[in-house]
């Protein structure tokens, strides 16, 4: 590059490489090519063509681009000064394929097999090598193909929640998901995404957890049920999710004693007011059951009949027997705490049970009376009463069972005779 007329214009150009077949890799490089092209160079008009190619033979072809062709001197001289701008190179192939680089050809290779990159990250495959298995975008040459923990070629990637796509499996060792093909899991991990319900040969997803458990013993049952077989223990009033339970827990509770049917609806509640999926979007803290509905939880579930005050004593017996415990985890605290806040309700339901039951036991006495004129004296001597419910005027009575046929009367005869003459509705407590 001649630079020795600094007063005359600079000619700018840009050198083309791309069909040269030894490229310079330095300024030195560089500058004796140019010396090597300057004087073919300056024979060319630029206005006539402002790029021009120049064969070089078997090294092959340089081209010379004019990048102000109207502002160039003319005629161009041995004394014209040039400025190299750019040059273009032809593509090199950084990111080649290792598999065809092993036949001798180059080949772009956009993705990355971890079986070739031998801890240097070099490691590429080109889209024609590349082997992608279900369940993830994760690539591989076919030299590194992913196999099973048996040894045969693996066919996909377990996505549960175990494996994580990390982990893939023959044909023979997955499990597809029931309503997409393209998702396999394996043996584990499709038993924990698709439980089976405990229920033999049930075809349901048993997603529903058992949620029996004790204050001793916090840690659920754990069981899986389906939403067809499980069984909802309603200890928390009509609007709320009662309690998750498989068939033998179910089974169970019409054994368990009046104390530990409390131990265990209070260990429920301790668990819900720790959950948060539990919380409101009032943020309401969760309570235990109102002892107006524990009674009746009793009566259906065991057959068991207790009085308000009955009821309150087995919560204050519980209550005094956490407070005596040398020690106090996180789940006594809890309880503690529930049972604390649980006092003033109980008060006031059995301030209401007295007050219901003055009302209720004169309508008691009107129908023993009325059973009585009617000469059915072992039906009067029998009947207990039970609850009334005021608000419905409903009288809730309690009769043996080998008397609830003749106290009925056929079609409910002799009941709806005894409601015309007391004035309530009457039914029979229920026993389980």
């Amino acid at each position: 590059m001649n630079q020795s007329a600094a007063a005359a214009p600079v000619v700018p150009v840009t050198l083309d490489l791309r069909a040269f077949r030894a490229p310079p890799r330095s300024v030195q490089e560089c500058v004796a090519l140019w010396e090597r092209l300057e004087p073919a160079v300056v024979t060319v008009d630029p206005l006539a063509g402002p790029r021009v190619r120049f064969d070089l033979g078997d090294e092959g072809e340089v081209g010379v681009w004019f990048l102000e062709p109207a502002a160039a001197p003319r005629p161009l001289g041995p004394g014209t000064p040039f400025a190299i701008r750019g040059v273009l190179e032809p593509a090199e192939v950084r990111n080649t394929c290792a598999t065809c680089r092993t036949s001798g050809s180059t080949t772009y290779a956009p993705y990355r097999c971890p079986g070739c990159d031998e801890g240097r990250r070099i490691g590429r495959v080109c889209e024609a090598h590349a082997v992608f298995l279900d369940g993830s975008l994760r690539a591989s040459c076919v030299r590194h193909a992913p196999v099973c923990r048996c040894g045969t070629t693996a066919v996909a990637w377990c996505s549960g929640v175990r494996c994580r796509s990390r982990t893939a499996w023959c044909e023979t060792h997955l499990r597809r998901h029931p309503r997409d093909a393209s998702v396999a899991y394996c043996a584990d991990c499709h038993a924990e995404r698709f439980p089976e319900c405990e229920v033999g040969q049930c075809p349901s997803t048993g997603y529903i957890r058992c949620e029996h458990r004790t204050l001793a013993a916090m840690k659920p049952c754990g069981r899986r049920v389906c939403a067809d077989h499980v069984r909802r223990w309603q200890v928390y009033g009509r609007y709320s999710r009662g309690v998750a339970l498989c068939s033998r827990h179910h089974h169970g509770l019409r054994s368990t004693s009046p104390e530990d049917l409390i131990d265990i609806v209070l260990a429920g509640t301790v668990a819900r007011a720790s959950g948060k999926r539990w919380k409101s979007a009032s943020n309401r803290r969760v309570q235990l059951p109102r002892i107006s509905i524990v009674r009746h939880i009793l009566i259906n579930t065991r057959g068991t009949v207790l009085d308000m005050e009955d009821i309150d004593r087995l919560f204050t017996s519980l209550e005094r027997r956490l407070r005596g415990l040398p020690s106090r985890d996180a789940t006594v605290s809890s309880a503690l705490d529930l049972l604390a806040r649980h006092r003033t309700s109980r008060r006031e339901d059995i301030e209401r049970f007295r007050q219901q039951h003055v009302e209720g036991h004169a309508h008691f006495g009107r129908m023993v009376d009325a059973l009585r004129r009617a000469g059915r004296w072992e039906l009067a001597d029998a009947v207990e009463f039970s609850d009334f419910r005021p608000g419905k005027g409903i009288l809730f009575v309690k009769v043996p069972e080998h008397l609830v046929g003749l106290f009925k009367g056929k079609g409910q005869a002799n009941v709806r005779q005894l409601e015309h003459q007391v004035g309530v509705s009457i039914q029979l407590e229920r026993r389980g």
